[in-house]
C-alpha cells in the first residue's frame, strides 16, 4: 500500500508539473491565433488593434520587447505585435523569430505635441516638409534602419536659449535606443536636425512609453518621438506634427 501511494504521487506531480509548462504554438497566419494569448506593448494601441483584427485573441501586457520576446520563447505568448521597422530589428538578433505576412494596419508616424506648442508644430511641419522634399528624412532612414556599431548622430554647431524637452523610449530600436552610452536613432536624428534648423537645443528625456502622453498634457515635456502612431484617440489629447515615417502593425512569432 506505501509502494503504491508514493507511485500515485509521483503520477500526480509529473500531471501537475506539465500543467504548469508552457508549449509553443505553431502559427503560419492570423488564424492560428484564435483564442492564443498574444502580447502588446503597454500604453500601446495595439490592445485596441489585437480587438480589432483578431477578436478571439487575448491581450497580455509587457513593458519591454525583451520581456514579450523571453515570453514567446518561453510559451507563454504565441506572438506579439511591435511597429515593422521595430520587428525586423529584433529578427536581427532571433532568427528563431519570424513576422507573418499578414500586416494588421497601415500607419502613419509622427512627433507628439503639446497642445499649447501649436507654433513649434507649425515650425516642425516646415521642417518636415524641407526635409521630404530634399530627400533627407529618406537618408536619415537608410542611415538609421541599417545602422551598424559605427552609425553616429550627426554633430550641429550652434548656441541657443530656447529648449524643447524631447521624451522617447529608449527600447524602440531603430527609432529610439542605446548604443555607446548614448540614446540614438532615427527619431532622435530627425529631432536633432529640426533643432539646428530652428535654433533649439533638444534635451532628452527618456520614460515609459505610457507615460508620454500625460507627460505631454501635464507640459512636463513639449515633444515626444519613438515610432508613435498617430490616432484619433491620441489627437483629443495632443498635436501631431505631420508624418515622418509611414509603416504599419505586424505580428512576430517563433519559426
Amino acid at each position: 500500500m506505501k509502494k503504491n501511494s508514493k507511485i500515485i504521487f509521483f503520477i500526480l506531480l509529473i500531471i501537475l508539473l506539465s500543467g504548469c509548462s508552457s508549449k509553443k504554438v505553431i502559427v503560419n497566419n492570423i488564424e492560428d491565433l484564435k483564442n492564443e494569448k498574444v502580447g502588446v506593448f503597454t500604453g500601446s494601441e495595439y490592445d485596441q488593434i489585437l480587438e480589432e483584427k483578431i477578436p478571439d485573441a487575448k491581450s497580455t501586457y509587457y513593458n519591454s520587447y525583451n520581456d514579450e520576446i523571453s515570453a514567446l520563447k518561453s510559451g507563454k505568448i504565441a506572438a506579439f505585435l511591435t511597429d515593422e521597422p521595430l520587428a525586423k530589428e529584433i529578427l536581427k538578433n532571433h532568427d528563431d523569430l519570424k513576422i507573418l505576412d499578414d500586416k494588421l494596419t497601415e500607419d502613419s508616424y509622427a512627433f507628439a505635441i503639446s497642445k499649447e506648442k501649436e507654433n513649434l508644430k507649425i515650425e516642425i511641419d516646415n521642417i518636415l516638409k524641407e526635409m521630404e522634399e530634399d530627400k533627407s528624412l529618406e537618408k536619415f532612414q537608410d542611415k538609421w534602419f541599417n545602422y551598424d556599431k559605427n552609425t553616429k548622430l550627426e554633430e550641429y554647431d550652434y548656441e541657443s536659449s530656447k529648449t524643447i524637452k524631447f521624451a522617447t523610449v529608449s527600447g524602440s530600436a531603430p527609432f529610439a535606443f542605446m548604443m555607446n552610452n548614448e540614446i540614438v536613432g532615427y527619431d532622435i536624428e530627425v529631432i536633432k536636425y529640426i533643432g539646428y534648423k530652428l535654433n533649439y537645443k533638444i534635451e532628452i528625456i527618456e520614460m515609459s512609453f505610457e507615460g508620454i502622453i500625460p507627460a505631454i498634457i501635464s507640459n512636463k515635456i513639449d515633444i515626444a518621438g519613438c515610432s508613435i502612431i498617430v490616432t484619433e484617440q491620441r489627437k483629443q489629447s495632443v498635436l501631431f506634427s505631420i508624418p515622418d515615417y509611414t509603416g504599419g502593425i505586424v505580428i512576430v512569432t517563433n519559426k
